[in-house]
């Protein structure tokens, strides 16, 4: 009569979960929905449990360095391209002239120039990233993300919001995402949409629409029973004997807090203003209070889309095929700056400056030798090099760490792998990367299998 958690999450997640909630409307008496969370948290490795979050702001398709944080003004035209540079408050260092803000906020974050890795193909490179993996020899998708692992890890903590959250418009970003052995439950909590458009809701979160009276009224008469059964342990000074996963189990199926994490009309309108109303924009703020709610991995799929018609984009991926990036970086560049620095500042002024991380990184930059297609130029894929920002965490900031050469293409100075930036990410988080994991067959796979934190951020 009801769906496991587990087999919920095997097709379309919103679309299964509005189903799990019609189910367990349909038959609460028998939900064994805390058992299932019990299990998880046994399951789940040893770690201890600080109070620490991720954002990630996931440039999908790969976003170009030298229109953004390694432009090459000295550079041939072929190179260069046709978008100037602007100072930054570092001497010498230069960012793409669509990003003003965060050039004048360059010793608040700190920007490693000289991440490089392998593969220059979307889903291989994606892979390498987000798992920490080499993806020559094995299928894509047969490690876990790093979300994934850290909802693995952190399974038995209590939550009124779901712990590793996915916002977006749309699931193009998140398709080389993994949960691979841990199992499915493992996976995101899926939000699409724009959250600051009117009449923006959490599909996930609501009732289904053909919920009938008489089966809400059945659901409201059990949940007064817990009630009941609430104040009774409370009279008795025993309500800690409550088990703590059926406590989760009620607090997630019933609570408010999900929803006003989700309710960005809470924020003050200079806020958002401030963030932006646009979609990116929208989403970074709702980022911030997600993790300011207890989640502990928010990954946005990070796509401004700007004002103009004439670029349409749904990824960082500026071939001259599809795309002129010479207009897309003017249009999109200027809400990354906008959102990012906006974003930086509000965790700053909240003090969440040591609580939480903020990542902004795609798979690979792109190539240095601008490429023409019936007068578009673009630029294609390239993992030789790229630009990652770091904020917060704790870590050292207001950094500038590694350098590529005169034309962009490869490190010359302190070469960073991903598995270095998830090095770093798990460390902010407390997890040891030589945790293993038995995959389907019992082999037993390390979190990560190479891979050090940068030391220029937590020395």
């Amino acid at each position: 009569m009801f769906m496991s958690v587990s087999d919920s999450f095997e097709a379309a997640p919103s679309t299964l979960r509005r189903d799990f909630l019609r189910r367990v409307i349909a038959g609460f008496g028998s939900l064994n929905f805390p058992l299932v969370l019990q299990l998880r948290a046994q399951a789940a490795a040893s770690v201890e449990r600080q109070d620490t979050s991720l954002i990630v702001l996931w440039q999908d398709g790969g976003a170009s360095h030298l229109e953004t944080f390694d432009p090459k003004p000295h550079a041939p035209a072929e190179i260069r391209g046709e978008l100037g540079s602007i100072a930054t408050c570092h001497p010498g260092i230069r960012f793409g002239e669509t990003l003003p803000r965060l050039a004048r906020m360059a010793d608040k974050f700190t920007l490693i120039r000289s991440v490089t890795q392998a593969s220059s193909q979307h889903g291989a490179a994606a892979f390498t990233f987000t798992s920490g993996y080499d993806h020559r020899g094995i299928k894509e998708g047969s490690h876990p993300d790093f979300g994934a692992v850290i909802h693995r890890l952190r399974a038995g903590r209590q939550h009124a919001v779901p712990d590793y959250v996915a916002l977006g418009e749309g699931t193009l970003g998140f398709k080389h995402y993994a949960t691979a052995y841990l199992g499915k439950q493992y996976t995101h909590f899926p939000v699409e949409g724009n959250p600051g458009a009117d009449g923006f809701k959490v599909d996930s979160l609501q009732l289904p629409e053909e919920t009938t009276s008489t089966r809400f009224l059945q659901r409201k008469k059990i949940l007064a029973e817990f009630d009941q059964f609430r104040r009774q342990l409370d009279q008795e000074g025993s309500v800690e004997s409550m088990n703590f996963y059926q406590q989760q189990a009620l607090n997630l199926l019933t609570g408010e807090a999900a929803a006003r994490a989700f309710d960005l009309k809470r924020e003050d309108p200079r806020l958002r203003d401030r963030y932006g109303r646009f979609a990116a924009g929208q989403q970074a703020l709702l980022a911030r209070r997600l993790v300011e709610s207890g989640v502990s991995v928010v990954v946005v799929h990070f796509v401004p889309r700007g004002t103009d018609s004439s670029c349409r984009f749904a990824s960082w991926d500026d071939h001259p095929d599809d795309h002129h990036i010479f207009k897309n970086s003017r249009t999109r560049d200027p809400q990354m700056d906008q959102a990012v620095t906006a974003l930086i500042e509000d965790l700053n002024n909240r003090g969440l400056n040591h609580k939480v991380l903020l990542l902004m990184a795609g798979e690979f930059g792109r190539t240095p030798r601008i490429r023409t297609v019936h007068g578009r130029p673009g630029r294609d894929h390239w993992g030789r090099a790229a630009s990652v920002l770091f904020y917060g965490g704790g870590l050292n900031m207001g950094q500038v760490i590694g350098a590529t050469n005169q034309h962009g293409e490869h490190p010359v100075d302190r070469p960073v792998k991903p598995q270095d930036v998830l090095a770093t990410i798990y460390q902010h988080l407390g997890i040891d990367t030589n945790h293993k994991f038995p995959d389907d067959l019992g082999r037993a796979y390390p979190i990560l299998p190479c891979g050090q934190p940068i030391q220029e951020l937590i020395s």
